[in-house]
């Protein structure tokens, strides 16, 4: 079967994820994390994307990343996946591949990017890593509050929206992440990510996908129904 073609727009953010093959552990101590970090910083520098926010769990990553053109996240994505492969294996002491098929990925338009940078940031909370995002050593929600200083992450215009100042923007993130997400939204983020679909509002799909309206929908599994 071939495989599904990516939907990826120039100057559109995208949720990625990246996971450990058979769910096994991609990071093993502080210096992992970094070394991951800053070779995500220079590929994506290289090859042209914009990494707005990121969260390391021990077997997964996500980012938020807006490609600046055609191919920008495919070779920010495969640069870095190579490089982070070598190094593992040489740590470790294995071979072969540590990835889990290829990297998972959803447009997002801006009307769902903060709801998904906050899904990122709370990730460790969720799986009862951490206590609190402020706990939280390994995801951009410190940068976001302005106690972490990551120069090379870009706020997403979504963001700059939060406020005229710095102080503003931060102050209004952690109220935004304090309030938590609905459970059902989680789910939905989840979902769309999983089958690489865009979470975006009906008029981004109009803009965007007008002839593929169809083509967008996240369908139940099994048989479809018979028409009576």
């Amino acid at each position: 079967m071939a495989r599904q073609a990516r939907i990826v727009i120039p100057g559109q953010a995208m949720h990625v994820m990246a996971r450990g093959n058979n769910r096994q552990d991609l990071f093993f101590n502080a210096a992992d994390r970094r070394i991951y970090l800053d070779w995500l910083r220079d590929a994506a520098k290289e090859f042209g994307s914009a990494v707005h926010a990121y969260v390391l769990m021990p077997n997964h990553v996500h980012c938020l990343i807006t490609p600046l053109r055609a191919n920008s996240l495919a070779k920010t994505m495969q640069s870095l996946g190579r490089r982070y492969a070598q190094y593992c294996n040489r740590q470790q002491n294995h071979s072969g591949t540590i990835w889990e098929g290829r990297y998972r990925s959803s447009l997002i338009d801006a009307d769902h990017f903060l709801r998904c940078q906050r899904y990122l940031e709370l990730n460790p909370i969720r799986a009862g890593y951490e206590s609190s995002p402020n706990a939280s050593s390994w995801t951009s929600y410190l940068s976001h509050t302005g106690e972490k200083v990551e120069p090379w992450l870009v706020d997403h215009p979504s963001f700059w929206a939060l406020g005229n100042t710095p102080f503003e923007r931060q102050l209004a993130w952690q109220h935004f992440v304090k309030e938590g997400a609905p459970h059902q939204e989680d789910l939905d983020i989840t979902e769309y990510l999983l089958k690489s679909k865009p979470w975006v509002t009906a008029a981004t799909a109009e803009q965007f996908f007008k002839n593929q309206l169809d083509a967008l929908q996240i369908r139940s599994r099994g048989r479809p129904k018979l028409k009576k």
